[in-house]
């Protein structure tokens, strides 16, 4: 009884987390049950490729659904037989599972007519199906399993037959996922436990910060999974996988921050209830400032205008909300209720008398850096502007395809068409008129050979009857470029088509008429620009706002131009070494996209937290002495906890290495790289250093005790 009176304003508040997560579990789904794509593929609805898509479907409503192509390939040679009964096959079986399916019929069509689905050298083929829009991705992935299955039964055996194309993708890419989120979880929990008993040596205090990190998630899981039900924003399976590791690594920072300052108050012999008291005023603004630095920071995603990056604002911005309460409440709770306990084997009385007159390592690097700061800053400064130098040689990649493994069915099925026909094949584009006046044969040939005479293509041509249902002032034209669709080139090459649009349309004497282009390859330029955009408009926005909260936080005018200079620095060489590291060491043709941003937004916004830690240390040292004295305590004092802290991080972050994707490996390697650089480089070097060679301007117009 005793010691419930005494702990249970603890006990309260660890009810009370309970509670709601208990009630949420109940009545909320889970995030992952409440996953949505990306309307109009994450482009605004006014976009040339979207409206483009809009013309098509709206005109030529065949061409509505998810792409699925059945290929077939023999090495030796199809033979005419075999085709036949493949065909048969693979048509009748379509049937069977699904009446909504909308399949070419190669079987009814003349061979010449069926040619373009056949490779020159006749050892491959493909049948397109389209599956019903709207199907859920399970129900994709278990009619794919169900496909794959009765086709196999009446499939001649010399042939090999692979299921691709969207639809062949989103069934294999449902799977993978599947299995990866649980390797994610157990590897993360599992190998922040591994660290923390290694570098704490302390069983119950392994526990504990993943026992909060589970409660908080499961909040933040109901959470999300009623705001989802609710429509309120879409959820993304990517965003979440992320979001977990954030979460489980931020509360463990937040965690070992409190457990360091909670050691020093027990080490003064205080009372627990009064040790935790003390402690949590000392951490509450590094926790607050530092949280709130990553959530303004996630809201700057809402400016963003292609939608994979927007989507990322409302998911974070809710997680690292209940993040900083539990850093608050939570974590001080369960630290308390276990008392001097967390610490067990080790004694932090004993502790302390042990250590009494002893520097640490983290007190001698504090020295050297404040007597020799040129000698100690020059070369970190020289080997982050070579590895940021790097990043001029990125190339982009907007195949969502490079970064599957290559032994996905889908893939492989994607590799066999690619050698067998030509790139532009495999995704043509489809060119859209929309006249004023109904168009005539003579004037769509005459548009087929203006297309026809353009370097940038490779093929343009009149499938079928090109005109719309009831509107003979609409039709289309195929259209197949030199260059592959998912390149930057191609993309160039439909930006160029789209500017030349009006002379063309006036060479083939077509008048008041209006050029739309749909295709992966259009959707992709108009990413491209959208990405681009956004990454300037996100990037100035992050920089400003942080060098803000980091002038509110340390009440200086010249401290966050030169903190944030190093946070920039910290991120370039991190990007570029991943360049470094994946292009040229493991030969890949490029990285995804979308990986600058991603590392920007979640390298920046966590890189801060430490320099956040750091100054508020420094800035409490500097009440009672001298400025390098301060930069020498401080550093001495949040070295072990926040180097801990960053190497769990950049730990956590690593785990994505182990995702089959490549777009998460290389994010999670650009991440951990750039939190190692900061935590071991940045923070405890280069900013101190920088802080003692300014002097008095370091925290201007603030007056500091000098020496």
């Amino acid at each position: 009884m005793k010691i419930f009176r005494e702990k249970k304003r603890w006990i309260a508040i660890l009810l009370t987390w309970l509670i709601v997560a208990g009630l949420l579990s109940g009545i909320a789904p889970h995030a992952k049950e409440v996953t949505s794509p990306n309307k109009n593929a994450g482009l605004p609805e006014t976009d040339a490729s979207i409206q483009a898509e809009k013309a098509l479907k709206a005109y030529f409503p065949s061409s509505e659904g998810v792409p699925l192509f059945v290929v077939v390939h023999d090495k030796e040679g199809l033979k005419e037989q075999v085709i036949d009964q493949a065909i048969t096959n693979i048509e009748k079986v379509m049937k069977d599972v699904n009446d909504d399916f909308t399949i070419v019929p190669l079987s009814k069509m003349p061979k010449q007519a069926r040619a373009s689905f056949f490779s020159k050298d006749q050892t491959t083929f493909f049948l397109p199906v389209l599956f019903p829009k709207g199907m859920e991705n399970k129900v994709v992935k278990t009619t794919m399993d169900d496909l794959k299955k009765q086709v196999a039964k009446e499939q001649p055996a010399n042939l090999e037959t692979y299921f691709t194309g969207p639809a062949g993708i989103v069934a294999d890419t449902y799977e993978m996922f599947s299995k990866a989120d649980v390797v994610l979880i157990l590897g993360t929990v599992g190998l922040i436990f591994i660290l923390l008993i290694a570098i704490y040596r302390s069983p119950l205090l392994a526990f504990i910060p993943l026992i909060g990190a589970g409660i908080a998630y499961s909040v933040v899981d109901g959470l999300l999974g009623l705001m989802g039900k609710a429509d309120w924003f879409a959820i993304d399976s990517q965003s979440l996988s992320i979001m977990m590791i954030l979460l489980f690594a931020v509360i463990t920072d937040y965690s070992l921050l409190l457990f360091s300052r909670f050691r020093e108050e027990l080490e003064k012999g205080l009372h627990v209830n009064e040790a935790m008291k003390n402690a949590l005023n000392f951490v509450k603004e590094p926790i607050v400032f530092s949280g709130g630095t990553v959530f303004l920071s996630m809201l700057t995603l809402f400016f963003a205008v292609y939608e994979s990056y927007r989507g990322f604002a409302p998911v974070f911005a809710v997680a690292v909300v209940l993040m900083i309460v539990a850093g608050l409440t939570l974590m001080p709770a369960l630290f308390a209720i276990a008392g001097e306990k967390s610490f067990w084997p080790s004694n932090p009385r004993k502790r302390a008398e042990k250590r009494a007159g002893k520097e640490n390592f983290w007190h001698k690097l504090g020295r050297f850096v404040t007597e020799k700061p040129w000698i100690a800053m020059a070369p970190i400064l020289i080997i982050l502007v070579i590895f940021s130098s790097m990043v001029r040689h990125v190339n982009y990649s907007f195949n969502l395809l490079d970064s599957f493994p290559k032994d996905m069915s889908s893939i492989q099925g994607y590799n066999v068409l690619n050698k067998a026909f030509s790139a532009g094949e495999i995704a043509p584009s489809t060119v859209i008129i929309k006249a004023k006046d109904e168009l005539t044969t003579e004037q769509l040939s005459a548009l087929v050979n203006e297309l026809n005479d353009q370097k940038s293509v490779n093929k343009a041509e009149i499938q079928g009857n090109p005109y719309a249902k009831d509107h003979l002032n609409i039709a289309k034209i195929n259209l197949v470029l030199n260059n592959n669709p998912y390149t930057e080139e191609a993309f160039d090459d439909i930006e160029m088509l789209r500017e030349d649009s009006n002379q063309l349309l006036s060479a083939s004497h077509i008048n008041d008429a209006k050029m739309l282009i749909a295709g992966e390859t259009a959707q992709n330029a108009d990413i491209r620009a959208a990405s681009h955009g956004d990454e300037i408009r996100i990037i100035i926005l992050m920089t400003v706002l942080i060098m803000v909260m980091l002038g509110i936080q340390t009440r200086s005018l010249v401290a966050p131009i030169y903190m944030m200079a190093t946070i920039l620095l910290s991120y370039g060489a991190a990007l570029g070494f991943s360049v470094f590291f994946f292009q040229d060491l493991l030969g890949y043709k490029g990285i995804s996209y979308r990986i600058p941003l991603y590392t920007f937004v979640f390298l920046v916004a966590l890189g801060v937290d430490y320099t956040i830690m750091l100054i508020s240390r420094i800035r409490e040292e500097q009440k009672n002495l001298p400025i390098k004295e301060a930069v020498r305590e401080g550093v001495g004092k949040t070295g072990g906890v926040i180097s801990s802290a960053g190497l769990i991080l950049a730990a956590t972050f690593a785990v994505l290495i182990t995702q089959p994707v490549m777009e998460l490996r290389a994010f999670g390697f650009a991440v951990a790289v750039g939190v190692l650089v900061d935590t071991f480089l940045v923070r405890p070097i280069a900013i101190p250093a920088l802080i003692v060679i300014l002097g008095k301007f370091s925290f201007w117009p603030k007056k500091l005790k000098h020496n």
